[in-house]
């Protein structure tokens, strides 16, 4: 008597952000033995799931719908599970031809922000999975404020935060003397890290009233000051988000502060290894509060509200206005007594580790019907 045959899940990513929360899904479900996945992957994630190691195929961004459901009939499949991306959304493609099909279907979101945009065809329809794994209770709020359905969102976390806790313990001394030796820095020398993304390329719909090249306006001169101030060193690193080209930022430079430009590295490590992160919302950001980094987020000029769940935490430091930013930073590297009071409030914000404990049981409940549950 043969083995019984394996369901079948299609998983399919474009950005970045949306295929490192959905990689720690994938492979809990090919532990278990009892699960093939088809994993699909374009433009950032293709990089992505190839660092992380997931097995995948590539697919052309102008895959048609009668691919896609081909693809979907292909199996058959029990549950088509995506992240979300943007300009490009093949994955709202999938959905589609995945509610047109009775399969059900899971996207599991990555970060606090444009939650009807992810979910908005270019035809300005919405389309919407039959479960969206949301963060936290804050996107849970925000969402149903935006007319979201509450029965549809499911609270699990980020699985793409899950293993933070184990990189903050392992992360040593001498290895973070190693990351800041990588860029020729001495023992006295201050590492400040810009983790960018490209806000001047959004649509004027997500434009949050200033850009990548406003804040970096605003922190250099800043730093250079400051380095005049306290006679010290200091570096400044951009990290160039995965779609933004290092070219974009070469031609900034410090009259004081040293400027280098890089994606190289490991983004967790260089966070840690810097005595202070700046950025202004990206996922780095919350990523570095969770590995015990101090963190200031720069946006001078916001007009909509701050999408930094850790600002409104209180664990990260929020300047919105240019003039704040100095006197801010200065606190935050120098101010020993403000370091360490942000220390302990970092100290007690920490994930759980089992967000994809949780999506994965989501993905049970779904794949336990013989069509998709209604809303």
């Amino acid at each position: 008597m043969g083995s019984p045959a394996r369901r079948r899940i299609v998983a399919v990513c474009g950005d970045s952000g949306g295929a490192a929360a959905v990689a720690p899904v994938i492979q809990g479900l090919l532990k278990g033995g009892g699960t093939r996945v088809t994993a699909l992957a374009y433009q950032k994630a293709v990089g992505k799931w190839k660092d992380l190691h997931i097995p995948f195929s590539e697919v052309l961004e102008d895959l048609s719908p009668e691919e896609a459901r081909r693809i979907l009939q292909d199996g058959p499949t029990a549950l088509l599970l995506t992240g979300t991306s943007f300009p490009v959304k093949l994955e709202l493609l999938f959905t589609k031809a995945a509610r047109e099909l009775g399969v059900p279907s899971l996207a599991v979101l990555d970060f606090w922000s444009n939650y009807g945009l992810r979910f908005t065809d270019p035809g300005g329809v919405r389309v919407l999975p039959d479960r969206i794994a949301i963060m936290d209770s804050i996107a849970r709020e925000e969402m149903i404020g935006e007319g979201f359905e509450p029965g549809r969102l499911a609270v699990t976390g980020q699985p793409a935060y899950d293993d933070l806790g184990e990189w903050r313990a392992r992360f040593t001394a001498s290895r973070r003397r190693e990351v800041r030796e990588s860029f020729g820095l001495g023992e006295g020398a201050i590492l400040v890290l810009f983790a960018s993304q490209p806000f001047s390329k959004v649509p004027f719909t997500a434009y949050p009233g200033y850009t990548e090249h406003d804040a970096l306006a605003a922190l250099i001169p800043a730093l250079d000051q400051i380095s005049d101030e306290e006679g010290r060193d200091i570096s400044l690193l951009i990290r160039p988000h995965p779609n933004e080209s290092p070219d974009g930022f070469r031609n900034y430079r410090g009259r004081r502060v040293k400027i280098e430009v890089s994606p190289e590295g490991n983004g967790r490590e260089i966070a840690m290894a810097s005595d202070l992160v700046t950025g202004m919302t990206t996922g780095l950001l919350v990523e570095a509060c969770y590995l015990g980094c101090l963190v200031v987020s720069i946006q001078p000029g916001l007009r909509v509200p701050d999408p930094l769940p850790t600002n409104r935490l209180g664990v990260s430091r929020a300047v919105y206005s240019t003039e704040e930013v100095k006197p801010v930073l200065h606190q935050m590297l120098f101010d020993e007594g403000r370091r360490e009071e942000a220390r302990q409030r970092l100290s007690r914000f920490q994930t759980d580790g089992k967000a994809t404990e949780r999506v994965l049981r989501v993905i049970r409940d779904l794949t336990g019907h013989g069509k998709p549950p209604e809303i």
